[in-house]
């Protein structure tokens, strides 16, 4: 199986923390997150902080400007304090907050910060994107985006002659497992389902899971890896949500929370399903590269699950 994570030992994180924040550094110790980062948090001091290790440092730029954007009055995402290179890898340093990711905790402590979750998915919902910001799709380092509607930018993922890491993907049709005739199928009725969405921009956070999530008695204290965000249809990190927890029953409860306050969403199912098949194919794709024959059958499982529902 491949990975697409730098290389990072933790006695090449110290020393790289050293030359970065001086000899003071302590407690350096690795944090399992993401795909493509090596994560660690360490001491300096009387604080605690998280340093993330990227190849490309691109993403961890974005990630400064969705803080500098919302992180300070609106949302609970950690504070950027340093973005830089040492050596050959790009590196970002951020407040470690209080808490644990959410889905490290047991079921009744997660089930205690439902509650929470829902209210701070709506305060996302709720914030005002305004003309400043263009565009649809994955947000740059400028917080614009490049598509001219949410549809263009779905289409856009699967394109073969993107740059970067899927450059020329559909040569995984032929190098691997990835089956051409299931996936053409699934993207289709994938593609007729997202034109359900509105053409009304929201920040959406693109990998909203109970990983990227802290938690501390029955308060989110942190929304973390703000990498994937962009501008479109928030129903996209409803989808992520309820596609990896659906005990949670994430799509009822917000439901009904907006239902109080006398909104309802248009096309809830349908919206629901066309983003899951989205993350989902996505899915397929990405295990595809990595050489992960069982997370791709999951994967596959899922999708047929949701089409027989």
């Amino acid at each position: 199986m491949k990975t697409f994570k730098p290389e990072m030992t933790l006695d090449m994180a110290v020393n790289h923390l050293k030359f970065i924040e001086g000899e003071s550094v302590m407690n350096v110790t690795p944090i399992e997150m993401g795909e493509l980062s090596k994560v660690f948090s360490y001491c300096k001091g009387e604080a605690d902080y998280v340093i993330h290790f990227k190849d490309n440092g691109d993403s961890l730029h974005k990630a400064l400007k969705i803080y500098d954007m919302y992180g300070t009055q609106f949302l609970p995402i950690p504070r950027i304090h340093k973005i830089g290179k040492v050596e050959n890898i790009h590196f970002s340093i951020s407040d470690k907050v209080s808490g644990t990711p959410i889905s490290a905790l047991e079921p009744p402590q997660i089930r205690g910060l439902i509650p929470d979750i829902v209210h701070q998915f709506m305060r996302i919902r709720q914030i005002h994107i305004g003309e400043s910001y263009e565009g649809y799709g994955w947000i740059n380092p400028e917080g614009k985006a490049a598509h001219h509607s949410w549809l263009d930018y779905m289409t856009s993922v699967f394109d073969e002659e993107q740059e970067g890491f899927y450059h020329g993907w559909k040569n995984l049709y032929e190098s691997s497992f990835l089956e051409k005739d299931f996936f053409e199928e699934i993207y289709k009725t994938m593609i007729e389902l997202v034109r359900y969405s509105p053409p009304e921009r929201y920040l959406v956070h693109g990998d909203f899971h109970l990983g990227n999530m802290l938690g501390e008695n029955e308060n989110v204290t942190g929304i973390v890896d703000w990498e994937m965000a962009m501008f479109g249809d928030f129903m996209l990190d409803v989808s992520v949500l309820h596609m990896w927890y659906p005990m949670l029953e994430f799509p009822k409860r917000l439901q009904q929370a907006m239902e109080q306050q006398g909104f309802s969403i248009p096309y809830f199912e349908e919206r629901l399903l066309g983003h899951q098949l989205f993350k989902a194919l996505d899915g397929l794709r990405f295990y595809a590269k990595k050489d992960d024959p069982h997370s791709y059958q999951f994967m596959k499982n899922q999708i047929m699950s949701l089409l027989n529902q």
